[in-house]
């Protein structure tokens, strides 16, 4: 048991270093309107194709110390941070298959995180999110939970009236995930008198609710800005000391400036998905049946 659940997270692991692989391609020409497919990779720098040998997940930069081997161009960071964290999310969805036995649950398990990590790099480095992500994983979504509907909680082994209920689920956590980020949006462009959220961050929202319905939608929203805040605000604050005391430093993060919302939304889409969802979905029950005992007194 134990053995086949290490060969299988060890799949999964290496598999997931490959797709990181793919989704750096993504994040690199996808921006600027180029194929992911066409011509082979080439070294930014000096445009010297690069061999199969020094282009493997995780391996080649360590072996290449993040150096190109053509010229002296650096390979940033980000190449072998998204390889690892995608290698590591996908071996722990592959040690979960190794558990529950479910091939559905693993393949809508990949393909949610596929999506949320391409979407977070690519926003973290231009602050888009590609409709071909948001949108195509929102369809996405509605096609997993026609096949399987065991991501919103019906039978592994479903009728119609299942599966047609699992798609209204997904369908209704696609609808009210999006529309409530749109209206916080709305107000809040009114009281700043600019916009304060991308059609990218809405449609990204669908998505979300697509795989994890309204609840996990809702929980996106809210723990998406709270971590945010976490993050940004103490960089703020030491950025505006930095500037106060060293004036002639380049301060990178500041008030004022457009700071993309896609990755806390995609990391707090992750995180329900994960696990948190045990949790979250046990409070709206509670409420929920709260709620009903108050208006049964009514």
């Amino acid at each position: 048991m134990f053995e086949d659940a290490y060969l299988k997270t060890l799949v999964g692991f290496i598999l997931g270093s490959i797709f990181g692989s793919f989704i750096n391609v993504c994040a690199t020409r996808i921006p600027l309107g180029k194929s992911v497919i066409h011509p082979p990779s080439s070294c930014p720098q000096c445009n010297v194709r690069i061999k199969w040998f020094h282009n493997l997940p995780i391996f080649s930069w360590l072996m290449l110390r993040g150096k190109a081997m053509c010229c002296n161009f650096e390979i940033p960071f980000r190449y072998i941070g998204v390889e690892f964290l995608t290698a590591l999310l996908f071996g722990f969805f592959f040690y979960q298959y190794s558990l529950f036995g479910s091939e559905s649950r693993l393949f809508v398990s990949l393909a949610f995180g596929f999506l949320m990590i391409v979407i977070i790099v690519i926003d973290l480095e231009t602050m888009i999110i590609p409709d071909r992500f948001s949108m195509g994983g929102a369809l996405l979504g509605l096609v997993c939970s026609a096949y399987f509907p065991l991501l919103h909680g019906f039978s592994s082994d479903p009728l119609f009236p299942e599966r047609l209920s699992s798609v209204m689920t997904s369908l209704l956590g696609m609808i009210i995930s999006s529309s409530v980020l749109f209206w916080i949006g709305a107000f809040a462009e009114k009281l700043m008198k600019q916009e304060a959220l991308g059609q990218g961050d809405i449609k990204l929202l669908g998505c979300v609710g697509a795989f994890c319905g309204w609840e996990g939608g809702l929980f996106t929203i809210f723990a998406g800005a709270l971590l945010g805040s976490i993050i940004m605000i103490p960089l703020m604050l030491v950025s505006k000391y930095l500037k106060l005391n060293k004036k002639n430093r380049r301060v990178e993060v500041g008030w004022g400036l457009e700071i993309p919302f896609g990755p806390f939304l995609g990391m707090a889409a992750l995180a329900y998905f994960l696990g948190v969802h045990l949790y979250v979905d046990t409070w709206f029950e509670k409420t929920r049946l709260n709620f009903i005992h108050l208006f049964s007194f009514v």
